[in-house]
């Protein structure tokens, strides 16, 4: 061999390092969400532990879960098209305390829901709660035919339309203005709200499939955990009879 010709085989330095699985470093965590929903733990979350100055909690708070209704819920498969939105507020131990932070519906609803031949309304509104939650909600409607209708469209004219929209963001307004952020949740989720738009609005134009679409959270009050708390309690009025059956 030639003098000076590398003979280009190095030997390198220092072994392969092991290749561990990413789950070894990790731990599960249990997800609460509040008491308004049969299913008290949903899911379950992992999380890097705790390694020098890294704590396992403050990687966990903030975190957002959309979770399905019929899984939060026993007898809600109908309404699982529904997404609840809950972000995690509070860690203590293996327990994620969580707190609403939006709504949403699958996608494959609404396009069920969207039919030729039918107008469709939709509306937005900006308000606050009670307790002090910045939310926007979206609604939506659909047009409905009349009984023993002969013609093929039931289309509303612009002016029914800008009206119906009116009275839309006037109902969705004074519901969120009068009540807490758990009190609009329950409401969203027995559907009460698209019923009583459905009656009002029926005086402009008949209506059906009326929804509230989407619902996003904008700004929160200082973080509370007493308030936090409140919304994990149990029921007090279910506990109520049972002490007067008793005596």
């Amino acid at each position: 061999m030639t003098a000076g010709k590398n003979p280009r085989n190095f030997k390198k330095k220092g072994q392969k390092k092991k290749v561990l699985h990413p789950f070894i470093k990790k731990e599960w965590y249990n997800v609460h969400v509040p008491s308004i929903f049969d299913n008290r733990v949903p899911t379950l979350t992992p999380c890097n532990k705790s390694a020098g100055q890294k704590n396992a909690a403050d990687s966990l708070r903030g975190r957002v879960f959309e979770i399905s209704l019929g899984d939060m819920n026993r007898e809600a498969h109908e309404n699982a098209w529904r997404k609840i939105k809950v972000q995690v507020e509070e860690v203590k131990g293996y327990d994620c305390y969580t707190n609403f932070h939006g709504m949403d519906i699958t996608r494959d609803k609404l396009c069920t829901l969207v039919k030729k031949w039918h107008t469709l309304i939709e509306a937005f509104v900006q308000c606050k709660t009670v307790d002090g939650y910045l939310i926007r909600m979206f609604c939506i409607a659909f047009t409905r035919r009349q009984n023993k209708q002969v013609k093929a469209t039931c289309y509303a004219k612009g002016s029914q339309r800008k009206l119906i929209r009116q009275k839309m963001m006037e109902i969705m307004v004074n519901e969120a203005s009068k009540s807490t952020l758990k009190d609009l949740f329950k409401k969203f989720i027995s559907e009460s709200l698209g019923k009583e738009i459905t009656k009002e609005c029926s005086k402009i134009f008949p209506l059906q499939n009326v929804l509230i679409k989407k619902v996003k959270l904008l700004k929160k009050p200082k973080f509370d955990l007493t308030k936090l708390m409140e919304l994990y309690t149990d029921k007090p009025e279910v506990a109520k009879p049972a002490a007067t059956e008793d005596a």
